[in-house]
């Protein structure tokens, strides 16, 4: 499980990556800190952290190619039960694979299709275009309903991943200010509404930023660029 890269908040400053045994070793003389690896949509605290590492056990102990019965989720909407044959099928037939999700007998919740390596491995895919990297701040949306702030989980140069957001619906556009004590100034852009699922959680995208605010974004981004999956 040290192969699995880590990194860790605290007082807003962001340390990393980190092998499992590096971030034991620094909790003890870190305030509230938050844990992040690639694959999981929010920053943790320590408790939970727990349940993720066993998480990561039991999906590792779940032989991609028996006969069980797996789930698919693309966008929020559930497929029916597949032979893990047909699933590759169909996971190979679609164009993106950023918004589905993957469940079967073992797992504890649905897992973004970008944690389960040894499915990835098969279908030859390694990463996403743009590599998504946690982040803390607000969002805050004005559109034809009026405005509204959501809280910022995470950030790509292509886009945001975004919670408490009931408001967001496919397909709507937002002129957005994004703030964060991550990055230097705020960041002012047009975001496109593609993914709503679970909890109030929005994926979206930058229809329009100006090319100094991405150039941020880009910098932040590289801080994750060496984690390892």
């Amino acid at each position: 499980m040290d192969e699995k890269r880590w990194f860790l908040m605290s007082e807003g400053q962001v340390s990393g990556p980190l092998t499992k045994t590096d971030v034991e070793s620094r909790l003890p003389n870190l305030k509230n800190p938050l844990i992040w690896g690639r694959g999981q949509s929010d920053w943790v605290p320590e408790a939970r952290w727990s349940k993720v590492l066993r998480d990561l056990e039991n999906a590792g102990q779940v032989r991609v190619g028996s006969d069980r019965q797996w789930k698919i989720r693309v966008g929020g909407q559930e497929l029916r039960p597949m032979t893990h044959d047909q699933m590759m099928d169909h996971l190979k037939s679609l164009k993106d694979l950023g918004d589905v999700q993957i469940w079967t007998e073992g797992y504890t919740e649905w897992k973004d299709i970008y944690q389960i390596h040894k499915i990835m491995d098969e279908l030859g895919v390694s990463r996403r275009a743009h590599p998504r990297v946690p982040i803390m701040g607000t969002l805050t949306c004005e559109g034809a309903a009026g405005p509204f702030n959501a809280r910022i989980l995470s950030i790509s140069e292509g886009g945001l991943g975004v919670t408490e957001a009931p408001q967001a619906k496919i397909g709507e556009k937002f002129k957005t200010i994004l703030k964060s004590p991550n990055l230097y100034a705020p960041i002012h852009a047009t975001c496109e509404v593609v993914y709503v699922g679970q909890d109030s959680y929005a994926g979206m995208k930058f229809v329009g930023i100006q090319s100094e605010s991405k150039s941020a974004i880009i910098e932040y981004v590289k801080k994750f660029s060496e984690l390892k999956k």
